[in-house]
């Protein structure tokens, strides 16, 4: 099994997102969904042993001139995921994408449209940012089964759903 913490929208409150992580134990992957790009970078103890993937935000340069990528693909425990900061950045899905996760809102949501889930963790700006809490997203992946679990910075399970290969 692996572990993902995906987390978007921290906007360089370190203090939100290093408490996501005191909550959990075991992550082997990191998703960050962009705004702000740079926040995993300086938090070296918690990036170790781990895998980073991230994707810039809207206001970040790189993503405004195209010279980092709006748009990473990953494959874990063969599952496909695309990650975008800004869900409209995504035009064509690949036939074997399963779940794209995506941030800028800054409100969580699950949502199945065809086959594939949109998926977004919501964020860790301030314990409240447009009326919504502070939010993450716990991702347990096996070969058979997807198992997400939303929690606030509380650490308390808020929705869980389970998708089946």
């Amino acid at each position: 099994m692996k572990k993902i913490m995906i987390v978007s929208d921290t906007h360089k409150n370190q203090a939100l997102l290093r408490k996501a992580f005191e909550n959990e134990s075991g992550v082997s992957h990191i998703f960050h969904l962009g705004d702000d790009y740079g926040d995993m970078d300086e938090n070296f103890d918690l990036l170790e042993n781990r895998i980073l993937v991230k994707v810039p935000g809207l206001y970040h340069d790189g993503y405004r001139d195209g010279s980092i990528p709006r748009i990473q693909t990953v494959e874990i425990a063969g599952w496909k995921f695309q990650l975008a900061h800004f869900v409209k950045d995504i035009n064509a899905i690949p036939a074997d994408i399963i779940v794209i996760f995506y941030g800028h809102t800054h409100r969580w949501n699950f949502k199945k449209l065809d086959d594939i889930y949109f998926v977004n963790p919501g964020h860790l700006k301030n314990f409240f940012d447009r009326g919504n809490e502070a939010t993450y997203l716990i991702l347990e992946v096996t070969p058979d089964k997807l198992d997400f679990r939303f929690k606030n910075i509380e650490n308390k399970t808020y929705l869980r759903k389970i998708v089946l290969k």
